[in-house]
């Protein structure tokens, strides 16, 4: 068995009845765990390379929205 340690978190009240649900089979922390796990598994995974060059310019557009300098640079 992994070495663990006990963290303290604070989430949103209605997270927290969800999770509650799983209490009963011992899966909370397993569910939690797994839920990390997966996102910072994604995180390394990204790469701008996969987000089609329209897309990126679309997001950036939205971002910036108003910002003149940002409307001469494209």
């Amino acid at each position: 068995m992994r070495k663990k340690i006990e963290i303290k978190v604070y989430l949103p009240y209605l997270m927290v009845g969800e999770l509650e649900s799983r209490r009963k089979n011992n899966a909370r922390s397993k569910y939690i765990e797994e839920a990390i796990r997966n996102r910072l598994d994604d995180e390394k995974a990204f790469d701008f390379k996969d987000i089609s060059t329209l897309r990126l310019l679309a997001m950036l557009d939205m971002r910036f929205e108003g910002d003149q300098v940002f409307q001469l640079m494209i």
